[in-house]
């Protein structure tokens, strides 16, 4: 059946997880046989074909003297009056990620159902994440609680990647805010056609080290780099894959630590799987991740990781989900023990034989689109009929 679906998105900008999965969702919906439209902010400068793409203009009010501390109202503001006037038809169902769009565009059609997809873990720790102070982080962080609430409490259906994910919503607002049914669908990820083989791993040749991820601070990248000025000058290297504010940071950072000849900062790739493949492990000391697709295209590409387990307070991660320790990867159960395990692999990195296959294995079982989308068919065949039954009963009644 030809559904049209509607996706709310912020940015179709590939500059970071969320968005790629949103431009892969996008893509594969259409090529199911959907009607597919988008609202955002910009089309990441690509052309979407038969998929129509409404850009809306976003300011930056951050550069506006006086305004800034107000950038989240003024633009909330800016974006329900937006939504609320550009033309659009009534679609069959809607994917919301963006929080700025989803409560004008429900209003606006509030028969239509709505499956609120959330990409931060909980938004308030998201905006933790920003190294915003003051009265700015204060208003942000209260405006985008405000939008996360009625989400929650006004939606057809919460969508999660995970347990963990579930979990921290009902930790931070409790269950009585989750009204909605909680769908928990693992996402779906591009895995290679064929099995990867990994090189045979000696004490003569380099460990190959690998950090991906956007340069910021809940990426962890300056803990990283200081566990292994412990092993300046032993046998490794570390590609570090990725663009950000703390670019500038990261260099001086390496040149402080003396390991200009042993780390070599990639910036930005288009394609991130042919670092994955070259690599021996992938460092990923995340501190707030809902869905590790850096960790699930490592694995993917038979490159396990070494990471730390959540502990709900410095670490909220869902890498105990993904991850059996020592059958697919490596969980350290702190920063301390991150340190002692990183030594133990350079010292042996044999130690990693066998890690690859499964986790590759893992991530083909448990992580592939077919399922994801399969997931989110069922359910939305399951929303549409209860609303054509609702429909029908009113008509009856009425």
């Amino acid at each position: 059946m030809l559904r049209h679906i509607r996706i709310l998105a912020g940015s179709l900008k590939p500059t970071a997880g969320s968005h790629i999965y949103n431009r892969e969702l996008i893509r594969r919906l259409a090529a199911r046989g959907n009607r597919v439209s988008v609202v955002s902010f910009d089309d990441g400068d690509e052309d979407w074909g038969d998929i129509e793409v409404t850009c809306l203009p976003r300011r930056d009010w951050n550069t506006i003297p006086g305004a800034w501390r107000f950038a989240a109202t003024l633009q909330g503001l800016q974006s329900r009056r937006d939504v609320g006037s550009v033309a659009l038809d009534e679609p069959d169902i809607v994917i919301a990620t963006e929080h700025l769009f989803l409560k004008t565009h429900a209003r606006r059609f509030p028969r239509t159902p709505w499956l609120y997809l959330a990409h931060s873990l909980v938004i308030a720790h998201e905006i933790d994440s920003y190294g915003m102070t003051g009265l700015q982080h204060r208003l942000t962080r209260n405006f985008y609680i405000k939008q996360q609430l009625w989400a929650l409490k006004h939606s057809s259906t919460i969508v999660r990647f995970n347990q963990s994910a579930t979990n921290a919503l009902q930790s931070f607002y409790g269950n009585a805010a989750l009204r909605a049914p909680i769908l928990v669908n693992p996402t779906g990820i591009d895995i290679p056609d064929v099995a990867v083989e990994k090189r045979r791993l000696d004490a003569d040749s380099p460990l190959r080290l690998l950090f991906v991820g956007r340069l910021v601070a809940s990426k962890n990248r300056k803990f990283v780099l200081r566990s292994l000025a412990n092993h300046r000058g032993s046998n490794w290297n570390l590609d570090v894959v990725g663009d950000g504010p703390e670019l500038d940071d990261c260099r001086n950072l390496v040149e402080e630590l003396q390991l200009t000849s042993q780390v070599n900062l990639r910036g930005y790739q288009p394609n991130p799987a042919d670092w994955y493949g070259q690599a021996d492990l992938l460092l990923f000391p995340s501190k707030l991740e809902n869905m590790p697709l850096v960790l699930l295209e490592s694995m993917a590409n038979g490159t396990p990781a070494l990471v730390i387990r959540e502990d709900g307070d410095n670490y909220r991660v869902p890498f105990s989900e993904v991850i059996e320790d020592g059958a697919n990867g490596l969980i350290a159960d702190d920063e301390s023990d991150f340190q002692k395990r990183l030594a133990e692999v350079i010292a042996r990195p044999e130690s990693l034989v066998g890690l690859s296959a499964s986790a590759n294995a893992h991530v083909r079982e448990n992580y592939t689109w077919d399922q994801h989308l399969n997931c989110f068919d069922r359910h939305i065949d399951k929303l549409l009929g209860q609303s054509a039954h609702s429909a029908t009963a009113t008509a009856l009644h009425g």
